[in-house]
């Protein structure tokens, strides 16, 4: 089965097509893979996914202006499998993007059926992925190029949430939003 999972698409504009070209073996993702997740479902089905799509309260979620900052390897210390633009900063009314995100994310769990997570968030967005077989120098080349992806100030707006899944052609996609909303309508 494939995983499932809820979160903010990315809009990615202009600021995405002027990251640095990445060194082989790192695959940066497609502009419209580009998300802030808010809860990882796993592999629950397609019926448990929608359900706790479907309970999103009206006052969980409201959008969101976010400020990009640092690319980081995120995954295994020693060989990570990911390099992510870290939020550092979001207005959200004087709360953390983390504990603005926890709420939702917790009531999502729930609907699914799934247990709350004890780990504090770490919001951040994925740009690219390593080869999983990647050895030290093929890393050390990626964690140079995330290094030169200057994203200091790169303000995005968070306005719609996602039901994700497995993109089912992963040619040119990671992953197919299934159903989405934009904040605006769960509001009415």
């Amino acid at each position: 089965m494939p995983n499932w999972f809820v979160a903010f698409p990315v809009s990615s504009v202009s600021w995405f097509s002027r990251l640095p070209p990445p060194p082989v073996g790192t695959r940066v993702l497609a502009a419209a893979d580009l998300h802030l997740t808010v809860a990882f479902l796993g592999d629950v089905g397609e019926a448990r996914a929608r359900d706790a799509f479907q309970g999103l309260a009206p006052a969980a979620l409201e959008s969101v202006e976010i400020l990009l900052g640092h690319v980081i390897p995120m995954g295994n210390p020693r060989r990570p499998s990911a390099l992510s633009a870290l939020v550092e900063r979001a207005d959200t009314k004087g709360r953390s993007i983390a504990e603005t995100l926890t709420a939702p994310r917790d009531a999502i769990l729930e609907a699914a059926a799934l247990p709350i997570e004890n780990r504090a968030m770490k919001p951040h967005v994925t740009l690219a992925r390593l080869r999983r077989r990647a050895g030290a120098e093929e890393r050390q080349r990626a964690l140079t190029w995330a290094g030169a992806c200057d994203l200091a100030s790169t303000r995005v707006e968070l306005d719609r949430i996602g039901l994700y899944t497995a993109a089912l052609d992963r040619t040119e996609r990671a992953y197919d939003i299934v159903e989405s909303r934009d904040l605006a309508n769960l509001r009415s």
